[in-house]
C-alpha cells in the first residue's frame, strides 16, 4: 500500500527499495518502468542493456526513450548495435511505449525488423520527434506494430537519400489497429496515411490533435469519421501540441 502512493516519485521508490527484500520486490518493477537510453561520452548509450538483463530487470520496462536532443549526434542507427547489444535491444517483449528522438528511420529500413519485431505484439503508443525518413518508410515502420493504438508525431526531416527503387519494394507489415490518438504537429505528408488507409483498410483513431498546417487532414477526417469522438486543432500555435505529445523525462532508470 505504500509503495502504491509513490508510483510516480523516483526517488522515494529508490530509497523504499533499500528497506529490505520484500519492499525492494514490489517497488521495483515501478523504478525500472522506464529505460532512458542517451548517447554521448557520459551516458553509454546500449551499454547499459547488458547490466539489466544480467540482473533480470529487462521484464519490468515497459517504456523504452531514446534521447537525441537537438544539438547533439545521432548515436541510435544501426552500426551502434553490436552482438550483445542487438541481444539485449531484442529482449523486451514487455515495452507497451516507444519515444524516439531524431530516428533516423531510413538507416533501419532495409532489416527493421532485425531491430523492431520484438515490441511489434505488446506496443501500443508510439511517439516520434523529427524522424528522418520517407513517407513510405514511416507507413512502413509503423505497420510493424500490429497492436499500434496511439501515434504522436513531431516535425520531421525528408532529408534522406534517394531511396525511390527501396520504398516501391515496401509493403505493410500488418494492419494495426489505431484505435487511439493521433497528434501531428507541422507535418504534410499525405501519402503516409493514404498508404496506411489503403492497406489497412481505413483508420479508427477515436482522438486526434492536429495543426492546421497538416495537409493530410482531409483524408485523416474521411478515413476516422465512423469512430472520431474528439478533434483538437491548433490553428497559429502549435507549441502546446507539441509540449502534450512530447514528454522526454530526463531521469533515467
Amino acid at each position: 500500500m505504500i509503495i502504491a502512493h509513490l508510483t510516480r516519485d523516483l526517488r522515494a521508490l529508490k530509497a523504499c527499495s533499500l528497506t529490505c527484500r520484500s519492499w525492494y520486490i514490489v517497488a521495483a518493477p515501478y523504478i525500472h518502468h522506464t529505460l532512458i537510453l542517451k548517447g554521448g561520452a557520459k551516458h553509454v548509450g546500449l551499454r547499459s542493456l547488458s547490466g539489466l538483463c544480467g540482473r533480470g530487470l529487462i521484464p519490468f520496462v515497459q517504456e523504452i526513450q531514446v534521447v537525441q536532443p537537438h544539438g547533439a549526434d545521432i548515436w541510435f542507427v544501426p552500426r551502434a548495435f553490436g552482438r550483445r547489444s542487438l541481444l539485449g535491444f531484442s529482449a523486451f517483449t514487455n515495452v507497451h511505449t516507444l519515444r524516439l528522438q531524431r530516428l533516423e528511420i531510413y538507416r533501419f529500413i532495409q532489416h527493421v525488423k532485425r531491430y523492431f519485431e520484438q515490441f511489434s505484439p505488446t506496443l501500443r503508443s508510439i511517439v516520434l520527434s523529427n524522424p528522418r525518413c520517407t513517407p513510405r518508410q514511416l507507413s512502413h515502420f509503423l505497420s510493424l506494430f500490429s497492436n499500434l493504438d496511439d501515434i504522436k508525431i513531431w516535425g520531421l526531416s525528408a532529408n534522406v537519400p534517394n531511396m525511390a527503387a527501396l520504398d516501391a519494394k515496401l509493403i505493410p507489415f500488418s494492419a494495426p489497429k489505431f484505435g487511439g490518438r493521433l497528434v501531428l504537429g507541422v507535418f504534410g505528408w499525405v501519402e503516409t496515411w493514404t498508404h496506411l488507409i489503403d492497406s489497412c483498410g481505413g483508420l479508427r483513431f477515436r482522438h486526434m490533435e492536429l495543426c492546421t498546417s497538416v495537409s493530410s487532414t482531409p483524408a485523416l477526417l474521411e478515413a476516422c469519421a465512423q469512430t472520431l469522438e474528439t478533434l483538437r486543432f491548433y490553428v497559429t500555435d502549435c507549441s502546446q501540441c507539441k509540449s502534450s505529445s512530447m514528454d522526454f523525462s530526463t531521469d533515467s532508470s
